[in-house]
């Protein structure tokens, strides 16, 4: 399924939701299965965004869905990154909108939509 992802999270803490919409969007092949993990030396639970290429994006182990509702899911689980201090997890959460249905608003839309309902 073609999706777009927000990130819940920035380095573990959670991104205020009307801040969401300011988020840098991921666009690919949403992907949920079993795989093999090679540093973990196990097979995992994850969430794969993926390009056509097959090429991985951005990945969640341990995943769990949190929620569906329409055309919309929310997707909690670990979040591995390479940090100056090495490998670092932390605990991520994605909201995956199915492509071709309304995105979030960012915070400037809401803040015109908003000053122009003030105006008569």
């Amino acid at each position: 399924m073609q999706v777009i992802v927000y990130k819940m999270r920035r380095n573990g803490i959670e991104i205020a939701r009307e801040l969401l919409g300011d988020e840098a969007q991921n666009i690919g092949e949403l992907r949920i299965g079993v795989f093999d993990d090679g540093e973990r030396r196990r097979q995992v639970k994850a969430a794969r965004l993926q390009r056509e290429s097959g090429e991985v994006i951005m990945e969640l182990v341990d995943v769990q869905i949190e929620a569906v509702k329409a055309s919309r899911m929310v997707l909690k689980g670990i979040e591995r990154r390479q940090t100056d201090r090495g490998m670092a997890e932390f605990v991520q959460a994605w909201l995956c909108i199915q492509c071709g249905t309304p995105l979030l608003e960012t915070s400037r839309e809401r803040f015109f939509k908003q000053s122009g309902e003030g105006r008569h």
